[in-house]
C-alpha cells in the first residue's frame, strides 16, 4: 500500500473518531432541549393576587424546569374549580372558599401551596355612601360565589352588623375590571377589588370604605389546587411546576422594575401609582418567601362557609391540604439556593 493511502486511511478514521466525541458530547445537551411537558394553569381572578403566575411565566421561569405553562384566566373561583375537575386545567390559583367548596361538595380537590395568607381587598364605594351603614338598602359588587371576594363581602357586612343577602345584596358581578366597570355605571355601590384596582377606582373618584391588609385577618386569598388523582400520577410535574412558581416568587421580590413592567403588561395599565401600591403590598406583606399553605386561613373561610352551608360544619381545613412538595423542595436545598441566588428584600 502506498505512503498517501495509508495517510488517507488514516485521516479518515480519525476523522471519523473525532466526529464520533463531538456527537457523544452533545448527547446530555440533545437530552437537555426534550419537548417541554404542557400543562394548562387556571387562575380565578385578574390582579395581585395571581400575578405571581404572569411574571413566573413572562420571566421564562417555567421553562427552565421544563414546562410549557398555558394560563386560562376563568373569572371566578367556582368557574375556575369547574375548569380544574371538567381536566381544561391541571392547576388552578384559586382562594380556600373555592376549594373547601369544591371539596364539601364531593370534589378530589387538594391545595398543594399557599400564595398568598391575607386579604388584600379595598372596599370600593360610590357617592353618596359614606360609612358602612349608609350601605344598608344597596348592593355590594363581587366576583363570584364562593370565592375570596364573597368571603370578604359576607365577613365584613357581619361584622359591622348587618345581615348578608338581606341589608345588603351580594352580587356576583365577575372579574376586577367588571367589578370597576359595574361600579362606574351605578349598578352596584360598593365592590371589592385588589390593587392595583383600588388605586384606578380612587382616581375615578370612588372611596376606599375597608381597607382589609389593615385588618390583619389571615385567609387563604390564594392558593395552588389541583386534584388528588392528578397529583399522584404526575407528582414530578407538579413538582416541577411549584419549583417555577417559588423561583417567581422570588424574582417578583427582588426585581421591582422587571416585575412590575410585567403587570403592567398583563393588567393594561400605565398607572405607575396602581401599579406600586400592588407591587409594595404583595411583595413586602402578603407574599410568603415559602409558599406553604395557611391552615389558619383556611380554617377561617372554613368556619365562614360552615355558616350557609351546614355540610361545612365540623370539617377540618387541613384535609384539603398537601404541602409534601413544599416540604420536598426546602427540605432538599431548593429554598436555601433561591435565597442565595435572589436578594429578597432588595429592589432591582
Amino acid at each position: 500500500m502506498s505512503r498517501s493511502r495509508s495517510k488517507k486511511i488514516i485521516g479518515t478514521a480519525l476523522w471519523t473518531f473525532t466526529l464520533g466525541l463531538v456527537l457523544l458530547a452533545k448527547l446530555p445537551v440533545l437530552e437537555a432541549q426534550a419537548p417541554l411537558k404542557r400543562i394548562t394553569a387556571g387562575t380565578s381572578t385578574l390582579g395581585g393576587s395571581t400575578a405571581i403566575i404572569y411574571v413566573t411565566q413572562k420571566a421564562g421561569l417555567f421553562e427552565r424546569y421544563g414546562l410549557d405553562a398555558q394560563i386560562v384566566y376563568f373569572g371566578s373561583g367556582a368557574i375556575a374549580a369547574s375548569g380544574l375537575l371538567s381536566g381544561e386545567a391541571k392547576i388552578t390559583l384559586m382562594s380556600a372558599s373555592s376549594t373547601l367548596a369544591a371539596a364539601i361538595g364531593g370534589a378530589d380537590v387538594v391545595q398543594i401551596g399557599g400564595l398568598v395568607h391575607k386579604l388584600a381587598f379595598g372596599l370600593m364605594v360610590a357617592s353618596p355612601i359614606n360609612n358602612f351603614q349608609d350601605l344598608k338598602g344597596h348592593s355590594v359588587g363581587i366576583a363570584g360565589f364562593g370565592g375570596a371576594s364573597d368571603f370578604a363581602a359576607n365577613y365584613i357586612i357581619r361584622k359591622e352588623g348587618l345581615v348578608p343577602g338581606k341589608d345588603v345584596l351580594i352580587l356576583s358581578v365577575g372579574g376586577q375590571p367588571e367589578r370597576l366597570s359595574a361600579l362606574s355605571a351605578g349598578k352596584v355601590k360598593a365592590v371589592l377589588v385588589e390593587p392595583p384596582f383600588t388605586g384606578t377606582a380612587e382616581k375615578l373618584g370612588f372611596r376606599k370604605l375597608v381597607n382589609f391588609p389593615s385588618l390583619d385577618l389571615e385567609f387563604q386569598t390564594m392558593g395552588l389546587v389541583t386534584t388528588r388523582a392528578f397529583m399522584k400520577s404526575e407528582r414530578k410535574t407538579y413538582l416541577d411546576f411549584l419549583k417555577a412558581i417559588t423561583e417567581g416568587i422570588h424574582f417578583f421580590k427582588s426585581r421591582k422594575k422587571e416585575s412590575t413592567a410585567i403587570l403592567a403588561s398583563i393588567l393594561k395599565t400605565q398607572d405607575r401609582d396602581a401599579l406600586e401600591e400592588m407591587y409594595l403590598l404583595y411583595a413586602r406583606y402578603l407574599m410568603p418567601d415559602v409558599p406553604y399553605s395557611s391552615i389558619k386561613g383556611m380554617q377561617n373561610a372554613l368556619d365562614l362557609l360552615a355558616l350557609r352551608n351546614p355540610k361545612a360544619k365540623g370539617k377540618d381545613a387541613t384535609d384539603v391540604v398537601d404541602d409534601s412538595l413544599v416540604r420536598e423542595m426546602e427540605e432538599g436545598g431548593f429554598i436555601a439556593y433561591l435565597r442565595k441566588t435572589y436578594s429578597v428584600g432588595e429592589l432591582k
